[in-house]
Order: C-alpha cells, then structure tokens, then sequence
C-alpha cells in the first residue's frame, strides 16, 4: 500500500529530522561515542509520525459519500485508518486489501475495533461492493 506521507517513487534523505533540527546517524554501523545520549540513536525510529488528524483529502472523501455510509465513528476514532481508506479508494484492489484487512486479524493479538467502528467498516465495504461488483474481496 503506498505511503500517505510522500509520493511512491520519492527519495527522501534522512539527514535532518525535521521535528527536532538535529543530525540523525545515517552510519548505522559505525559505533556511536561512549557519551552519546539515547535521543543520538535514530534505529528504529520513524521519520515523522502519522497523521492523527483527519487530512483535507479525507475529509473531501468523506463529504463525497452519501450520509448513510459515512463512516463518522472511525473517522473519529481512528483518523489514521480513515485517511488510508481515503487514499487507496479509487484503486479497488489496494482499498478492497486494506478493508478486509481491518475486519480480519491476520497477525494474531491485536484487539479489535469497538462495535460502532466494525459497523461503519461493513457499511463501506458494502457500498464499496456497489461500486465496484467484480471485485474479489478474498484476495
């Protein structure tokens, strides 16, 4: 699924962390000076964190869809996953993925959306269906 936060084919150099104004350490394999703070490593830290804000995109997507399938519980809720779905839904097949994704727990632990949510979930997928009919959702 392509990235929200820049477009598929940018390269981003990790030179500056533009939240924080300092150097990151793009020598990963070079060891680091006895003195330096834990703030120094940048392994495993992301970029920028995602947006937990409703993006103008999403919110033009939301106002686009007719009231009855408008899916107010996850957009507040869960703004990230809205602005995902809002992304991917003119490619049926990336945004058909993504859905069954949030019904069905393919990696195990994770503990669900609240009812409401998991309701609006099926409300999009079942107009998503309308919209597209040859989709295979099973993929």
């Amino acid at each position: 699924m392509p990235s929200i936060y820049r477009p598929k084919h940018s390269v981003v150099a990790p030179e500056a962390d533009v939240y924080r104004s300092e150097h990151v350490n793009t020598h990963a394999h070079e060891p680091q000076s006895a003195g330096a703070d834990d703030q120094s490593s940048w392994v495993g830290r992301r970029k920028a964190q995602p947006a937990e804000v409703l993006l103008p995109a999403t919110q033009r997507w939301l106002n686009s869809l007719p009231m009855e399938v408008r899916p107010r519980a996850l957009a507040e809720q869960f703004p990230r996953v809205t602005n995902l779905i809002a992304i991917n839904w003119n490619n049926p097949h990336d945004c058909c993925a993504f859905i069954s994704s949030l019904l069905v727990d393919q990696r195990g632990g994770r503990r669900g959306f609240p009812g409401e949510v998991v309701q609006d979930i099926h409300s999009l997928r079942v107009f998503y269906t309308r919209l597209h009919p040859i989709v295979d959702w099973d993929r």
